[in-house]
């Protein structure tokens, strides 16, 4: 028999497999175009979303670009390494940084696909002409059209101004894999017409299915061909290029019409908590994936600061521009290290964890974790070494060891940045992260024992860092949906799951000691807070019942006050008491009034009445008005009963014994009555908690139950549900009848619940009152938080705009123009950032600030006033050496706050020479003047709101932000009394530094 050859043949389809029904979203669609980009050497990417007539989305950057030759032989090749170049080739001479190559399998570029059906490719690589194709993707969803039919169109242009002219021709170029021109009478034509013919036709017939007629029925050929006469790429969109810009000689662009729902959706500004669920979820699903697409968990000395890549994703509304994804991160490692649990260490090719574990703030080091097994692995199937860095946080906030404020900022962000990541070279590998992926079984085991799984897929962050290099088994899906499922992906997920296994038995989870006494400790803290809200609670009723009592009883005291002074002015000008009989009438009179005086007394007062102050006063002058002649008329009885009582008229006492022990009996059972009625109504209520607290574990447990008779559930799953179960009804129990048992043993031992609450009150009256004018001032920094987006937009887009207009062709006067517009926008700048500690939640980027920039900062605010009143301000050597790591809007505001406070007190004095010092020394940095300096009983009040001793100009406030902004990071200030520590003979504040200094 002869031998057959045959060969496999392509149907142009199968780019569609390839590209657009690979890809599992945009997001990942748009993170593969990125990896392109840092594979072409680009240190700026971005994507832009512009609405019009039809949205347009692109994918910008500066890389080295292509030329005609690089399109046709690398792009528009599928499967090749197109980022490999020849040793000593031309691309890889001009290559500015040394990188790990991001590509793998050589279809990245059809992307694409999934962000729009139209596609115009555009590239300037240096020393060449531009490059445009189009490209209509739909063209390769018919089954019916082989692929080597298919012709690309593309053209070389020198200029952009000259592309626009050749649109035209491009699309006439591409219409002919689809409208082949009758003329043209060769195979592929013939093909192409019978396949576009068949498709049509099958797609009628899928129209007819579930519809009457084809009606509005609109085959692919027809959008096609609708889609070239439509003209959607005008110079609005072409601009967003950094080359047409002018900005950069090289690098690629690629613009997409047609985009898909989820891209569309970012063009919606209202924010996410404000439209429905679907494109709220689309705009989530973007940000969370770009926002961390490089790795945000390194540190200042791990990172390449010679290999920059930026990542920008802009939505336009108009000529409105929104930054979704900027540079500055919302969540880095700064926050992350600010987290009460951190495991931070490297994994050898053995599998050894060897690192740092923080729990609950305490450090341990030299953490060794040994691997489940010894690994005996291939060439091909190893794993190698990787990094790890895992920061977590307690899901209660009240087992939680960071201040409230901190754990809702954490507990804030981790829906758009938490999970355990993935990076390879400082890339984002998909889909590790998110939601729907649960690589390493966080939520799987956490669902079997949330107490001894410690780890949570929400309330992690973190991420394991791979390397192309040292992991190169570890290999993406040709899908983009994880790691290939080999030997070595195994082995390193069961690494990786062992070290979080280990981590929760040893320091996080139930098994844990330190946990234990970490846990005991917070819970004392936490009852300490509870007991202060509790007195706050009870200052709130206290306040709220002598309010109400003084609106109950305030008309009445006002008329019993008019009766006393009229039987008072009867008295006066009256006849005087002539007999005892007179005198026991008057005598029973002041008794009732005495009573009745009684029954308007406001006690227990507490310490702070707050806004019911002014009317406790004008009550409490009616009351001790009516208490003075109701004091009178039992004197004037008393005087008189003495006056004409002999000595063996022992009724007149006994009757005065019989009409108080009345009214005490009076008393007495009113009270019993109300305080029966309470205890009657608090056993019922104490009866129906005890039925409820029987029931609860029944209750709890019931479908448990159930499932276990059913053989749903398996014996050993059931009994540690019942033992969790059990826990926390033993919990929950004891917090609801505790308080009632102790209560009521406090009554039996006679101790006064309302004496001790009210004392206890008054004892933190001070607090409260600090606490009130704290309020106040946070109504400042509420007004800079409103108006702070808006500011920080247009700042960015102002600072955007001037960056941009500097790299293009400018004439002198243009640059001196450019220029005094650039000073006078960053000196509105200087000053917005001096108002950022004010902000309630602003992000403070941190950089390296030393001395001789806070010299310069502290000389653009006081410079030409210090210099007008003769002081002279001076540095010294290690002052201008010292640099810490810090957020520059903390720290200026404190030394613009201790010179100003200077200048002030130096011009008070008014004697020469007036001096103001920096010095650095024993890791404290010292601003002293020569001033009258702060007097000694000062002190203790001299860093506390609103404590000022300036007469005029003075609000007391600079001092205490200070040495609150100065907490944030770390630092404190002190004033310094000590003639041998000061630098000069008045004041002089020393700031110890905490933060990581240079």
């Amino acid at each position: 028999m002869p031998l057959i050859i045959s060969s496999f043949k392509t149907r142009a389809r199968t780019i569609d497999h390839l590209g657009r029904e690979q890809i599992a979203d945009c997001p990942t669609a748009i993170s593969e175009l990125w990896k392109n980009s840092y594979d072409a050497d680009a240190d700026e990417v971005a994507l832009h979303i512009l609405d019009g007539e039809q949205s347009v989305a692109a994918i910008v950057d500066n890389g080295f670009g292509m030329s005609l030759a690089d399109f046709e032989e690398k792009w528009l090749t599928v499967g090749t390494e197109s980022k490999i170049e020849s040793e000593g080739g031309e691309a890889e001479n001009k290559r500015k940084y040394v990188r790990q190559k991001q590509g793998q399998k050589g279809i990245g570029r059809l992307s694409s696909a999934a962000l729009g059906h139209l596609l115009l490719l555009i590239s300037k690589k240096e020393h060449h002409p531009y490059i445009a194709s189009i490209i209509d993707w739909r063209i390769f969803e018919n089954p019916y059209v082989m692929l080597h039919d298919i012709a690309i169109p593309a053209v070389e242009v020198d200029s952009l101004e000259e592309l626009h002219s050749e649109l035209p021709s491009l699309y006439e170029g591409l219409m002919r894999n689809v409208t082949p021109s009758e003329e043209n009478k060769s195979e592929g034509a013939l093909r192409l017409r019978a396949a576009w013919e068949m498709f049509t036709g099958f797609e009628e017939k899928e129209y007819l299915k579930q519809n009457q007629n084809l009606d509005g029925f609109q085959s692919t050929l027809k959008q096609i061909v609708n889609q070239s006469q439509l003209k959607v790429f005008t110079e609005r969109v072409v601009n967003t290029w950094q080359v047409a810009k002018g900005t950069c000689e090289t690098g690629t662009a690629m613009f997409m019409v047609g985009i898909p729902d989820e891209l569309e959706d970012q063009l919606v500004m209202d924010s996410i908590t404000e439209v429905n669920d679907t494109t709220g979820r689309a705009k989530l699903k973007l940000l969370e994936t770009l926002s961390n697409f490089t790795d945000p968990f390194v540190t200042e000395n791990e990172k390449n600061k010679e290999d920059p890549f930026s990542c920008v994703v802009v939505a336009w509304n108009g000529q409105l521009q929104r930054v979704l994804v900027g540079e500055e991160r919302e969540f880095d490692i700064s926050d992350l290290e600010k987290m009460e649990h951190l495991v931070d260490g490297h994994v050898d090719e053995e599998g050894y964890f060897k690192g740092t574990v923080k729990v609950f703030g305490q450090e341990f080091d030299d953490v060794v974790i040994k691997p489940v097994r010894q690994y005996k692995t291939r060439v091909d199937s190893r794993f190698g070494a990787f990094d790890v860095r895992i920061g977590g946080y307690e899901g209660r906030k009240q087992n939680s060891s960071m201040p409230e404020a901190l754990w809702e900022q954490i507990d804030s962000k981790s829906t758009l940045h938490g999970g355990l990541r993935i990076y390879r070279d400082g890339l984002r590998v998909m889909p590790y992260g998110r939601d729907d992926s649960d690589f390493f079984e966080i939520e799987s085991r956490r669902t079997r024992n949330a107490g001894q799984f410690f780890w949570s897929a929400r309330k992690t962050y973190g991420r394991i860092s791979i390397s192309r290099l040292g992991n190169p088994n570890l290999k993406d899906k040709a899908g983009r949906e994880g790691l290939m499922d080999n030997r070595a992906a195994m082995l390193f997920r069961e690494i990786v799951i062992n070290i979080l296994i280990e981590t929760a038995e040893r320091f996080f989870g139930r098994k844990s000691k330190i946990r234990a006494e970490a846990q005991a400790d917070i819970a004392a803290e936490r009852a300490e807070e509870k007991a202060k809200a509790d007195r706050k609670k009870l200052l709130k009723n206290e306040r709220n019942r002598v309010k109400k009592l003084i609106k109950d009883n305030q008309p009445s005291l006002s008329a019993f006050l008019m009766e006393l002074e009229e039987i008072q002015a009867d008295l006066i000008h009256g006849e005087d008491i002539t007999n005892l009989q007179q005198a026991k009438e008057l005598k029973n009179l002041s008794n009732r009034y005495n009573e009745s005086l009684k029954d308007y007394s406001l006690s227990p007062i507490p310490p702070s009445l707050g806004t019911v102050k002014d009317q406790y006063d004008d009550y409490r002058s009616l009351e001790l008005q009516a208490k003075e002649i109701v004091k009178r008329l039992t004197i004037s009885a008393d005087s008189a009963i003495e006056k004409h009582t002999t000595k063996s008229d022992t009724d007149v006492a006994r009757s005065q014994f019989n009409t108080n022990r009345s009214y005490i009996t009076s008393k007495v059972k009113k009270m019993a009555t109300e305080g029966r009625e309470l205890l009657k109504t608090e056993l019922e209520r104490f009866e129906q908690l005890v039925d409820s607290c029987n029931k609860a574990y029944d209750s709890a447990l019931s479908e448990l139950l159930k499932d276990l008779d059913l053989g749903a559930v398996s014996p050993a799953d059931a009994m540690k549900k019942i033992d969790l179960e059990y826990q926390k009804q033993e919990i929950a129990n004891a917090q609801a009848l505790k308080p009632y048992i102790s209560a009521l043993s406090s009554i039996r031992n006679a101790i006064d619940l309302e004496g001790l609450a009210i004392a206890s009150l008054r004892e933190s009256n001070k607090w409260q009152q600090e606490a009130t004018r704290l309020n106040g001032l946070a109504q400042l920094g509420i007004t800079v938080e409103i108006i702070g987006h808006e500011i920080e937009g247009l700042d960015l887009t102002m600072a955007r705009g001037l960056k941009d207009l500097r790299k293009t062709d400018l004439t002198s006067t243009q640059n001196e123009l450019v220029d005094s517009v650039s000073f006078a926008h960053e000196s509105l700048s200087d000053k917005w950032r001096f108002l950022s500690p004010l902000k309630l939640s602003g992000d403070h980027t941190k950089a390296d600030v030393t001395g001789s920039k806070i010299l310069d900062y502290v000389n653009n605010f006081y410079g030409e006033v210090l210099e007008r009143r003769n002081i002279t301000l001076s540095t010294t050597d290690s002052f201008n050496k010292f640099s810490v790591y810090d957020s520059p809007a903390r720290l200026y505001p404190v030394f613009i706050n201790l010179i100003n406070n200077s200048r002030y007190w130096l011009n008070v004095k008014d004697e020469d020479p007036k001096e103001i010092l920096l010095d650095y020394r024993d890791g404290e940095v010292i601003v002293a003047d020569n001033g009258p300096g702060v007097d000694l009983v000062d002190l203790e009040s001299l860093f506390t709101l609103f404590f000022t001793k300036k007469q005029r100009g003075g609000r007391g406030v600079g001092l205490y932000l200070s040495k609150s902004n100065l907490a944030v990071s770390g630092h404190s200030i002190r004033y310094i009394t000590s003639p041998d520590e000061k630098s000069l003979s008045g004041a002089n504040f020393g700031i110890k530094i905490g933060g990581l200094l240079k």
